[in-house]
């Protein structure tokens, strides 16, 4: 399936709540927390810590923004140089429409994110997740993409939570 990506718009927050929420991976602090990172990216414009871009499909999408009818982001990510760091960048956060996962939009995201980072001279991006069993295919997307495993935090969320942290490198 063909998407476009855009930087994302306010138009757009309430569907990604949506995502977030109809995913059932996610808990309502871990919502809460995405879409304060949304919130900031949106009011604050000028700020560069948290960058978003949105995935629609194409026949919702346009150049002024998305004017659509009914549904029109299906996936989002949101990432941002890791401070104090030369080129290295995190992930935060990645998601799609339960509807819309395995046809390729996630790969896409990371994609748009990847050539986006290289422009800045980017050279390793850096994603966390947690060890709980409804985490199973976001490691699995990870690795299925080029991530491998750089570090494991035992316990980090809560007992028997671990953090798991995977590492890309750019390309030179």
């Amino acid at each position: 399936m063909e998407i476009k990506i855009r930087k994302t718009i306010s138009e757009d927050r309430e569907d990604i709540k949506t995502i977030l929420i109809d995913t059932q991976i996610f808990n309502q602090e871990e919502i809460d927390c995405a879409l304060e990172l949304i919130d900031i990216y949106l009011n604050n414009p000028s700020q560069k810590d948290y960058l978003i871009a949105s995935a629609l499909p194409p026949a919702l999408s346009s150049p002024t923004g998305g004017e659509g009818k009914g549904e029109r982001v299906v996936g989002y990510v949101c990432y941002g140089k890791a401070p104090l760091t030369n080129g290295a960048y995190d992930l935060y956060w990645i998601a799609v429409k339960s509807d819309y996962q395995r046809l390729g939009i996630g790969k896409n995201l990371l994609k748009y994110v990847e050539d986006e980072i290289l422009k800045f001279s980017g050279r390793i991006l850096l994603a966390e997740t947690s060890s709980r069993a409804v985490y199973e295919k976001t490691r699995q997307f990870y690795i299925n993409n080029s991530f491998s495993e750089e570090a494991r935090i035992k316990d980090f969320y809560s007992k028997g939570d671990d953090k798991i942290i995977y590492r890309k490198d750019m390309p030179d």
